[in-house]
């Protein structure tokens, strides 16, 4: 798979430190490419003083670590799980040993991409967006008490964005030993491009904002929504990630369409 990838985070207009992270893994060596792709990752930490940015940096070290240590499996769907489980286990080891440190937790959100398909893990609300066509889809649910009022329709997007339950997340990574992230993956095509953002962002730019800034390079977009957040004085970090994919396996991507009906058919006799 052939991409263009970029990266920026910033403390904001409010805050003393930064507690959101982000960072990749695009292998040089060909085999090492091929089996596992290239893999994405955003955080934003919880926790307050410096709990938070500890929880977030070692939740992404530990993920980019992982999934491309030989003891892992060698497929990225487990490979991926794997990750994310000991990155959960490490952050809540280290906020059980640490008295400071009590109570840290943060949100993750992973991008695996391999041969023709996206592979996404996540838990708690950051964001990842797909640009396609001109159309940008949210790829991820967030996982918060406001985000789930939604969903029941007992308030609506507009009146979610200044209710008082909206930083109040229901899953996140560190804060107990058992974790049930959300997983997914879908066929990619030429010219898709992921956004990866953290609260601090989606919460100050529109689906639409956003998409804009998504159609340039990965470079300037993510120069564009950084200074798009700061010029409107953002009260939390801001940090996002943008992953253009400029060509893909093509021979890969017939096969995960091949599996994919093979999939459907076997659902439908079952």
């Amino acid at each position: 798979m052939l991409i263009q990838a970029a990266a920026q985070t910033n403390k904001g207009c409010v805050r003393a430190n930064n507690e959101d992270a982000v960072g990749s893994v695009e292998p040089t060596d060909p085999t090492a490419r091929e089996r596992k792709g290239c893999l994405f990752a955003i955080a934003d930490g919880l926790g307050g003083l410096n709990a938070g940015e500890v929880a977030s940096a070692t939740a992404i070290q530990t993920v980019l670590d992982e999934y491309f240590a030989p003891s892992n499996s060698s497929r990225v769907e487990p490979a991926l799980r794997h990750a994310v489980q000991l990155a959960n286990l490490r952050v809540h080891d280290q906020a059980q040993k640490n008295a400071d440190q009590r109570g840290m937790a943060t949100t993750l959100t992973v991008l695996a991409l391999a041969g023709a398909t996206a592979y996404v893990a996540h838990v708690g609300d950051s964001r990842l967006y797909r640009l396609r066509s001109g159309k940008m889809s949210q790829l991820t649910q967030d996982h918060s008490e406001v985000a789930d009022m939604i969903r029941m329709r007992l308030v609506t997007p507009e009146q979610a964005l200044n209710h008082p339950s909206r930083n109040i997340l229901t899953r996140t990574l560190g804060q107990q030993l058992m974790l049930r992230p959300d997983f997914a993956r879908e066929a990619v095509q030429p010219g898709d491009v992921y956004l990866m953002c953290t609260d601090g962002v989606w919460s100050e730019l529109t689906e639409g904002e956003l998409a804009e800034c998504a159609a340039a390079i990965p470079e300037d977009a993510c120069r564009q929504i950084i200074d798009a957040c700061i010029e409107r004085e953002c009260g939390d970090n801001v940090s996002v990630a943008v992953v253009r994919v400029e060509d893909v396996d093509h021979a890969a991507q017939s096969e995960h369409h091949r599996q994919s009906l093979l999939g459907n058919i076997i659902g439908r006799l079952r």
